[in-house]
């Protein structure tokens, strides 16, 4: 019975916190749950914040931080789509370390629309009447009637309670009552005299500013011996509460009816005195109870029984009879016939209404199917189930994620540890893995990522394996020696290379890894799995090298990387980073025609951090984007407190990571900072390296191309280190190549050194670009250079990087070539 459950709707993503929420993996479930394409998330147009609505932001932040006191769980909350809905979803998210030392977190989420829709449609279902007032007390007046005109004699104390008037302020019976009512009581009074029959009336009154409703009972009595006229005793009772409860009733039961018109909901009136109940029409099931949505003898008869289940005739009458006790409200459950054989859950919410006299006299309520709730209760409990284990196990691969991955290894180690074998944790990643989703698509991505977990599962040493996200695993393996454990896993990794050259010839896939051996069957998973990322971070590129293996001395780099990261945005706060310019000449006239900023970091003992300390670590953790900016900004405050001052101002190169050509507003910021400082752009030199030519080179061109539209020039640093070709190098748009340190160092003793120079030079100069070189240290190099054509340089010769004070005093007295 009830509807089919059907799959449920889900997907999985990673974000980074380090880098502002970026999302960096997803899955096709949850680009079809969003909406949103991948190059969104890819170029980071949509981070994680804008998944949640903006209103239900803080709230969202409260309920996660709850989870995490508690060790985690699902959180169900809702999520902003691409189009502008919002979803209701169920989520289930893990924290974890990036391979590079990001925050981040790794979700499941689950679509969860269709259950919330149908728990606020049966929570609005389940509505229950108000109680119905209690009994009232009479009050007692004798009326006198003379010549037609009644007139009040006397009455009783709780009368004027009933009225809410003092007896020294009350007026008589009819004059409290107006309009129609009034003629109407006094039509019926008339009749009483004539007839000496009695007479009901309920008559509304103004009572302290507000309606209340009286009923009065009359009846006729002979006047006192010797008085003309006639006498009423009049019985009066509050039924304010009655009517309005009536009211009520009246009111809702036109909504009912509208309601029953257009759902499947039936209300029905159970009247005591007839015992009928009446069932709204319309819906083929009730009709059962009778002609017209009518059963008399309802309850007298036992009509029900022939249609409610065996199991629940009990209670189904235990529940009218606990309704006709006493005025209350309740729910019922039971089953009812549908058709021989088949019966379909029903819940039954009521409230019984009693008279002035305490009388039950009805009772109200409505009948829904709830085999859809039942249904929907099981799909959830299946969804859920659905959703633990997918926030268990990754959806491409099979293994186990990160957290299902450390209790099951723990787990392992608590049992297996005791027998003496050989137990390592190791860290892999798929080298190159990009080439085939950018080549061969996401498909086949998936398909290699499948490959690899499969290798790692079936290699005979696996105890469990993980996917950690994108094409980073860890996996626990058990062998009887340390030799043995790393034949193996060199054997796996040349397995997967092997596979996937077949697949794709013109490719060399290789795995790095590293291990990390466990000394003990209670030592931390995750300090196992760092330490193996350490261990494979050390080896990283090396194809020679089949693993690396932990030492301390990769966890004493890893404190220091961490404590760099963590101290620089303090450093930046208070200008413990500080700005060097490191001059550049004309080699012939010795001339000064510009500058380069670098960044130097000031210990607290005044000496300073050199850049190999600190560079690489920002760069590995994406703070070097700040680092970047900080230098400029602090390159443009100078130049236009030079320009103020009137001095002659040089053109500065400011060096710019590669990490930033994935912000869309790149190019706009570097504009906008110049032009907010009133700096010329063409006193900007933007300086990347040589190796951000091999990534993303059609994107690193277009920022290129609008920096030099605005004014800016474009500088290579450290021609020659990298791996782009010079067709690269013809199209680049850059004015300005600087070569490197390395090709000149020998140039004093070597003729090939030299003749290599020359022809690089010659090609640059094909490109129409100008040439500088760097690390210029002896004279004889500046002669040889000079000699062939050759006038721009830098370096130890001329002079050293040094602060911007020192820069001003020695320099910018200096006019230009």
């Amino acid at each position: 019975m009830g509807k089919k459950i059907t799959k449920v709707k889900c997907g999985k993503y990673c974000a980074d916190f380090t880098d502002g929420g970026k999302i960096f993996d997803y899955d096709e479930g949850f680009i079809s749950l969003t909406g949103y394409s991948p190059r969104q998330f890819d170029g980071g147009e949509v981070v994680f914040d804008d998944l949640i609505p903006r209103d239900e932001f803080d709230s969202y932040m409260e309920k996660v931080e709850k989870l995490r006191t508690v060790g985690g769980g699902a959180l169900e909350h809702r999520l902003m789509c691409a189009d502008g809905t919002v979803l209701d979803i169920i989520c289930i998210g893990t924290d974890f370390t990036s391979a590079e030392g990001h925050s981040c977190v790794n979700v499941t989420v689950a679509d969860n629309s269709d259950h919330a829709a149908l728990k606020r449609k049966y929570e609005s279902a389940e509505k229950e009447m108000d109680a119905i007032a209690e009994s009232v007390s009479d009050g007692l007046v004798m009326v006198r009637i003379a010549d037609g005109i009644p007139e009040m004699v006397k009455a009783s104390d709780e009368y004027y309670r009933i009225i809410g008037m003092d007896k020294d302020s009350c007026c008589g019976l009819i004059d409290i009552i107006k309009g129609s009512d009034r003629e109407k009581l006094l039509k019926n009074i008339d009749e009483c005299v004539k007839t000496k029959l009695l007479f009901e009336q309920d008559l509304p009154i103004c009572r302290s500013g507000e309606r209340a409703w009286l009923r009065l009972r009359a009846r006729y009595l002979d006047p006192p011996e010797g008085e003309d006229g006639a006498m009423l005793y009049c019985a009066i009772a509050d039924i304010t509460e009655n009517k309005m409860a009536e009211y009520r009733l009246k009111k809702q039961g036109y909504c009912m009816q509208m309601i029953a018109d257009n759902t499947e909901e039936k209300f029905f009136e159970y009247n005591a005195e007839r015992d009928e109940l009446s069932i709204t029409a319309g819906e083929q099931v009730m009709k059962q109870f009778g002609s017209n949505g009518i059963m008399r003898n309802f309850l007298s008869g036992r009509t029900a029984d022939g249609l409610i289940h065996p199991d629940d005739i009990e209670v189904f009458y235990k529940t009218w009879e606990n309704a006709l006790a006493s005025p209350q409200k309740g729910t019922a459950d039971f089953r009812c016939l549908i058709k021989k054989g088949t019966y379909r859950w029903y819940r039954m919410p009521y409230i019984s209404a009693e008279n002035e006299n305490g009388e039950i006299t009805g009772v109200y309520g409505m009948f829904f199917n709830i085999d859809h709730v039942k249904t929907l209760k099981s799909r959830m409990a299946h969804d859920r189930r659905e959703i633990e284990r997918l926030s268990t196990t990754d959806a491409v691969t099979g293994l186990l994620n990160r957290g299902a991955f450390e209790k099951a290894a723990a787990a392992s180690l608590k049992e297996l540890f005791p027998t003496g074998d050989c137990f390592a944790v190791c860290y892999s990643d798929i080298n190159d893995f990009s080439y085939v989703n950018e080549n061969f698509g996401y498909r086949a991505g998936d398909k290699m990522l499948a490959d690899f977990a499969d290798i790692i599962m079936n290699c005979g040493v696996c105890v469990a394996g993980c996917r950690i996200y994108s094409d980073y695993f860890v996996s626990l393996y058990r062998a009887k020696d340390r030799e043995k454990l790393i034949d193996k896993i060199g054997e796996r990794n040349r397995k997967f290379s092997e596979m996937q050259k077949k697949k794709y010839p013109l490719s060399n896939i290789q795995v790095s890894c590293g291990l990390y051996f466990m000394r003990a069957a209670d030592e931390d998973i995750n300090t196992a799995i760092d330490n193996a990322n350490l261990a494979r971070r050390s080896v990283k590129g090396s194809t020679d090298i089949p693993g690396g293996i932990y030492a301390e001395r990769m966890r004493i780099k890893r404190s220091h990387d961490q404590a760099i990261a963590s101290e620089i945005f303090n450093a930046i706060k208070t200008g413990a980073i500080e700005l060097f310019l490191q001059p550049k000449f004309n080699m012939k006239t010795r001339g000064l025609i510009g500058s380069e900023a670098l960044a130097r970091w000031r210990n607290a003992d005044g000496s300073y951090k050199l850049p190999y300390e600190f560079i690489d670590v920002l760069e590995n953790v994406g703070y070097i984007t700040q680092l970047d900016f900080y230098i400029y900004e602090q390159v443009l405050i100078n130049l236009a407190k030079w320009k103020r001052e009137g001095r002659h101002l040089y053109p500065v190169s400011v060096n710019f990571s590669r990490k930033h050509n994935i912000y869309p507003n790149f190019v706009s910021r570097i504009a906008e900072l110049a032009d907010r400082y009133g700096v010329e752009k063409s006193l900007i030199e933007i300086e990347v390296t040589e190796s951000c030519f091999t990534q993303d080179v059609k994107n690193l061109f277009t920022n290129m191309k609008k920096l030099r539209e605005h004014g800016f020039k474009i500088d290579i640093d450290d021609f020659g280190m990298g791996y782009s070709s010079l067709s690269v190098l013809m199209d680049a748009p850059v004015d300005i190549v600087k070569v490197d340190k390395v090709f000149i160092d020998n140039i004093e003793n070597n003729e090939k050194s030299r003749e290599y120079i020359d022809r690089i030079c010659n090609l640059i100069q094909t490109a129409s670009k100008e040439i500088i070189f760097e690390g210029v240290e002896t004279e004889k190099q500046a002669e040889i250079l000079c000699s062939s054509g050759h006038r721009m340089a830098q370096g130890w010769l001329f002079d050293k990087a040094i602060p911007v004070a020192e820069f001003e005093k020695k320099y910018l007295s200096l006019k230009s070539i």
